[in-house]
């Protein structure tokens, strides 16, 4: 195959509700379409998953946008069997813009052998298990209340956002006592300080029955981690903002920094380096799991393709249903949470096709198209 026009398109898709952690709250989610045309009239699709400014990751939509404008003229009319040729050439590219023009490539291989994503990783699992994230709420109440509404739509793990101490310490009991036999991660997005007063509220929340925390410390060490780590053998510390490659989590592997890692596709960089990331935690003590980045349901079916490679058990993927985030999808499938888990899509390529009526809708600015 030939590349022989890739098209820009930006989106923006509005959340139903707006949705607040430590990093601030979000309202809108722009995403950036990216659309790749072949010469032999297949067409890939893919996302950059990149937030408005950078107070999560590195790259926010503009560096990115800048990124590509400079390197996608290069790959125009690049010959190309499998996504791993390209491989070099995506080099010039970082993170959230990498992994944008990777799931095209994937998407039109997929197609082009009439295989499906996940078949083509090399598991093709009907289903994963999946949970669902909370935003920071004003009211433990409120809390409590939307979480029984997501456990009745079937979800296999409560993913709470927080980043007040005192509030985790009052949540964990509150919601043992409303779902006593659920799985529940808390997430304070880097928050909290190191200290011994954190630790000792980190032991309170795992013996009252928190099975996993999502990089609760601001500006950590490895070694710091480690230490905290090694003190709490019944909480997994799962790291996340401060994995951005595959050496972030070889590193922190060999400090024994953490029993977990979110691997975010898009922020890792991409489908491959996603791969690599899982084939070398699984060969660990350590477990790795997919965690969500409020893509599109472009974006999140590329997450139920990789969330099929884990090992088994297969801990719950952040993967929401459709009706979940946004008020208007850029895909035509619906995904439901049927017994907890999310089918794997089984069509060529990611496995969706897109809705073009809503892209116009969702569309925020003009093409920007290479020939």
């Amino acid at each position: 195959m030939k590349i022989n026009q890739i098209t820009l398109i930006p989106l923006t898709l509005r959340l139903k509700e707006a949705f607040r952690t430590n990093h601030g709250t979000t309202a809108e989610r722009p995403l950036l379409l990216i659309e790749m045309k072949m010469s032999n009239g297949i067409t890939g699709y893919g996302e950059v998953q990149a937030f408005a400014d950078s107070s999560y990751a590195p790259q926010s939509q503009a560096i990115a946008l800048a990124e590509l404008q400079d390197g996608l003229p290069a790959l125009i009319k690049r010959s190309w069997q499998t996504p791993t040729d390209l491989q070099r050439q995506l080099t010039r590219f970082t993170s959230f813009a990498r992994a944008g023009v990777e799931m095209a490539l994937w998407d039109a291989y997929g197609k082009l052998v009439h295989q499906p994503l996940a078949q083509l990783l090399g598991q093709p699992a009907s289903a994963v298990p999946v949970s669902v994230a909370l935003g920071i709420q004003a009211k433990d109440q409120r809390t409590i209340r939307l979480a029984d509404e997501e456990l009745q739509a079937g979800y296999q793990r409560l993913k709470i956002k927080t980043d007040n101490l005192a509030v985790a310490q009052r949540l964990i009991k509150k919601l043992k006592i409303a779902f006593p036999n659920q799985l529940i991660s808390f997430d304070p997005n880097a928050a909290w300080p190191v200290s011994k007063q954190t630790i000792a509220v980190l032991k309170e929340l795992a013996a009252d029955g928190l099975s996993m925390i999502e990089e609760p410390f601001h500006n950590a060490s490895l070694a710091e981690y480690a230490s905290v780590q090694a003190q709490l053998p019944q909480l997994k510390i799962s790291l996340d903002e401060s994995i951005n490659s595959l050496t972030n989590i070889q590193n922190a592997v060999r400090a024994q920094s953490a029993a977990a890692f979110t691997l975010k596709p898009s922020k890792l960089g991409g489908i491959t380096p996603t791969m690599q990331a899982i084939q070398y935690i699984t060969n660990t003590p350590y477990l790795p799991w997919i965690g969500g980045m409020l893509g599109s349901g472009l974006g999140r079916a590329v997450d139920l393709a990789l969330s099929a490679q884990l090992p088994q058990p297969i801990f719950p993927a952040d993967i929401a249903d459709s009706d979940h985030y946004f008020e208007l999808e850029p895909i035509n499938e619906s995904f439901t949470v049927t017994n907890g888990s999310l089918p794997v899509p089984t069509g060529s390529g990611i496995g969706v096709t897109l809705n073009w009526d809503a892209i116009n809708q969702l569309q925020t600015g003009a093409n920007i198209t290479f020939n």
